[in-house]
């Protein structure tokens, strides 16, 4: 199973950089190949698109995701969570998918959401999950799984949504 896991973080070593952690560690268990695509160490820039409705190709380094995006048999989204939303840099990248909507829409790719909120109200996740349910729905991907950590980093209980993590990677069978 080709695995691309997209992180959407400004943190470097931030609670969601340690839930792909984890995610990736259980997915090389399961003997899966994964690579890893940071948002914020690539030029990814907004998508434009022509009157007629075309995408206007960007000089960016993200047509090497795109291609990437469309090898994996699943697509594992990482954010933290900003105005009950998926990062800026996240959401940029899924909005680049319009570049190659035609291809992606109904290929038969599993999707999974790993999202963190320092908020400790499980609630900050509600927008969020129906928008990840719209994109998985739309794309007519497979909804294999999500982590939503709310509280990340201010309680002991990382370490459960860590193994969450884990264990999504680690149950993965070609």
């Amino acid at each position: 199973m080709k695995i691309i896991v997209i992180s959407g973080s400004a943190h470097a070593d931030g609670a969601s950089t340690y839930l792909a952690d984890r995610f990736v560690a259980g997915a090389h268990v399961a003997g899966q190949q994964v690579d890893r695509y940071n948002v914020v160490d690539h030029q990814t820039n907004f998508v434009m698109v022509a009157e007629n409705e075309d995408p206007i190709p960007q000089d960016d380094d993200c047509a090497q995701l795109l291609t990437k995006v469309t090898q994996a048999d699943l697509v594992v989204l990482v954010t933290p969570v900003y105005y009950y939303a998926m990062s800026s840099l996240l959401k940029t990248v899924v909005d680049r998918f319009y570049d190659i909507n035609t291809t992606l829409k109904g290929m038969d790719k599993q999707i999974m959401m790993l999202a963190t909120a320092y908020d400790p109200d499980e609630h900050v996740f509600d927008s969020m999950k129906i928008n990840y349910r719209q994109l998985a729905n739309y794309l007519g991907w497979h909804d294999t799984g999500t982590v939503w950590d709310h509280g990340a980093l201010t309680h002991p209980a990382i370490d459960r949504y860590g193994q969450q993590a884990y264990d999504l990677g680690a149950q993965l069978k070609d």
